[in-house]
């Protein structure tokens, strides 16, 4: 499963990729851990119809390829805590990271 989350917005509008793992580089334990947190961060997402509004606020995209398959989720960071499974994955994902 290759992983990637992207950010947008802020003040300067630009995309730019946060985190950006493929968990078959991952020991099997990791693999689990990680693939779990992107299956419920998933499931936690809201749809478009019910997010925040804003030129300046963060908007998180997960892009998950899994065999072939893509599936995308967006998140927009207004401060409130729905975007904290996102956040929680990126930080998960950046230690995962080979430096």
């Amino acid at each position: 499963m290759r992983i990637t989350i992207t950010q947008r917005g802020g003040l300067a509008g630009d995309e730019i990729t946060l985190a950006q793992v493929d968990t078959a580089t991952l020991n099997p334990a990791a693999r689990k851990q990680i693939e779990e947190q992107v299956a419920a961060s998933m499931a936690r997402s809201r749809p478009p119809a019910d997010r925040a509004i804003g030129a300046d606020l963060l908007e998180y995209t997960l892009t998950v390829d899994d065999g072939g398959d893509q599936e995308k989720t967006t998140w927009v960071d207004d401060g409130g805590a729905g975007a904290q499974p996102i956040k929680d994955l990126i930080t998960r994902l950046q230690r995962s990271e080979p430096r």
